[in-house]
């Protein structure tokens, strides 16, 4: 309750106190700046990366396990009976002067093919329709009902009752050669075992009929007889077949198909374990290529913008405030919570800076963002909060003369500003503003009256560089919250009086090419740039668990990525 009474009075009064708490905090920058940052993919960081995203990791294996098992608990079962064919072997004899020869290769590649054209004639139409007129399938509620293929190509196809039996027969039937042997295996599927029985019986005798009547009348008699096993036969065959050329035989039944007793669906659990084990798999290598891919940012914004990285901005909250409340405590943010990551980044950002200076006493610093909304305005507000409380003589100024963002941020209530002053060429520090808490000043924009002198003119002044040069003998750091480069070419002549220029824009929201063609707009000025900041980033640094809509921004925004990526 105590800390929640501390941030709202951080937020209520414009220019608040900083806590002694947060003094500390803020006390402890310097060490913070000082510590290691590693930049490669470590085991740590994998497992940081799962425990982070770990209601995705567990829930979604489950789902899946659980959606894999109620889809093959409402199939129904299916039994599959299978019946053995020897094709006689399509080889031609061997040379006569040589009767152990093997046979030549191509040979083999005859009766390859010659055994394609038996399986083919195994699954013919004609076939079919002799099995299901011999056995009235026709007739047979199974053989009634279209098969969802058939069904989806329903306006392309036949829809007649025989069409639809040939249809059913056909999913259910599978003809396969035994490896490069003569035997083929002829299997059919069916929700009733017997049914599957008969008529895998009933396609092996019609075929094997066709191939030589004489064999039908004695097949049973045959099979009843004491005769060697179905493997002993196979193998006899194989070592007549390959072993010793002979001429064209019969095709025979080697062994009937069996009444099956239990189905030959897949296993429940089996399929239910190997699913949730694969979605387990894809959902670890996800959040380990997601914290890659933030870990690997750096290098991407280097090379998309031709300038350092310096930190990374995660999207502020408001907390259920109300808008200018919400407002009021962005722009201070780093003093109504340091502890947060937003704060957490200003400090990096501030230190960064501090190794990029060049040993002058005075520094103007600009910040400017490529587009309106990349919160270029909150950014250089608790920069400015942060080196005030941190022992610098700071100085914020509001340089967007149209929006003027920070002005009604910070001091809604201001008479006048610097474009009022500069118009009435009077002294600017007569508005500069100072909160007496954190130390920081603050010169605002204007006031309500409008101001006769357009803004490029007064930029272009000399009054406007005059103050700007008394400015700078009395503050030893001056933070300049420029207007969006693209919108106006304002940024363009506050960059002629800045030392060092931080450049914002929203990653996963700007375009890498506006990017881009904004740094282009600093023309001579280029080499100032000491780094850009990317707004609006997840907090990948926290260690917390994410909800289910952050991983899905997360994902959204690495898809978006992939694409800005693409397009540049």
């Amino acid at each position: 309750m105590i800390r929640r009474v501390r941030r709202l009075a951080g937020v209520v009064a414009p220019m608040a106190l900083c806590t002694v708490e947060d003094a500390e905090t803020m006390a402890d920058d310097k060490a913070y700046a000082d510590a290691p940052h590693r930049t490669g993919f470590t085991i740590t960081c994998a497992r940081g990366a799962v425990l982070k995203r770990a209601k995705a990791v567990l829930l979604v294996p489950l789902v899946a396990a659980f959606a894999a098992f109620l889809v093959l608990t409402l199939m129904p079962e299916r039994y599959t009976a299978s019946a053995l064919i020897q094709i006689g072997p399509r080889q031609m004899p061997a040379a006569a002067d040589d009767p152990d020869a093997l046979p030549a290769p191509a040979t083999f590649e005859a009766e390859r093919k010659s055994i394609e054209k038996e399986i083919a004639a195994l699954q013919s139409a004609s076939l079919m329709e002799r099995v299901i007129a011999e056995l009235k399938l026709d007739d047979d509620p199974e053989f009634k009902k279209q098969p969802l293929s058939a069904v989806i190509l329903s306006p392309f196809t036949k829809t007649d009752s025989q069409a639809i039996a040939r249809e059913v027969f056909r999913s259910g039937l599978a003809v396969q050669r035994l490896h490069n042997s003569s035997l083929i295996a002829v299997r059919y599927s069916s929700p009733d075992a017997a049914k599957a029985q008969q008529i895998a019986n009933t396609i092996a005798s019609i075929y094997v009929a066709g191939e030589n009547p004489a064999l039908a009348a004695s097949d049973a008699t045959k099979l009843s007889q004491s005769e060697p096993t179905a493997s002993e036969r196979a193998f006899s065959a194989m070592l007549a077949e390959y072993g010793y050329a002979r001429t064209l035989s019969r095709a025979q039944v080697i062994q009937k198909a069996q009444m099956p007793s239990e189905p030959a669906g897949a296993k429940k659990l089996r399929v239910t374990a190997i699913t949730a084990i694969s979605s387990l798999a894809i959902m670890l290598a996800l959040a380990v290529l997601l914290e890659r891919n933030a870990l690997l940012r750096t290098r991407k914004v280097e090379k998309t913008l031709a300038c350092p990285h310096m930190t990374t901005l995660p999207a502020m909250t408001s907390d259920g405030d109300e808008d200018a409340t919400a407002s009021a405590r962005s722009a201070r943010l780093i003093v109504a919570e340091p502890a947060c990551p937003y704060a957490d980044a200003v400090r990096d950002a501030c230190s960064e800076l501090a190794k990029r200076t060049d040993g002058e006493s005075t520094r103007v610093i600009l910040v400017a963002s490529a587009l309106p909304g990349e919160g270029a305005e909150s950014f250089a507000s608790n920069m400015a909060h942060h080196l005030a409380v941190a022992g610098e003589k700071t100085l914020l100024v509001d340089c967007d003369f149209r929006s003027k963002g920070l002005t009604r941020q910070l001091s809604p209530h201001a008479t006048a500003g610097l474009l009022d002053q500069i118009a009435n060429h009077a002294p600017v520090e007569k508005v500069i503003l100072r909160d007496s808490l954190t130390g920081v000043h603050f010169l605002p924009a204007s006031g309500p009256a409008p101001v006769s002198l357009a803004v490029p003119a007064a930029l272009r002044s000399l009054g406007f560089t005059a103050s700007f040069q008394s400015l700078k003998a009395r503050f030893s750091t001056i933070v300049l919250a420029a207007p969006p480069l693209l919108d106006t070419t304002d940024a363009r002549a506050l960059a002629e009086l800045a030392d060092q220029i931080v450049f914002l824009t929203a990653w996963h929201r700007t375009p890498h090419a506006v990017a881009k063609k904004a740094l282009a707009v600093l023309d001579a000025h280029q080499h100032k740039v000491a780094g850009a900041v990317l707004t609006d980033i997840s907090d990948e640094s926290d260690s917390s668990l994410m909800s289910f809509g952050a991983i899905f921004r997360e994902i959204r925004r690495a898809t978006r990525l992939v694409s800005f990526d693409r397009a540049a």
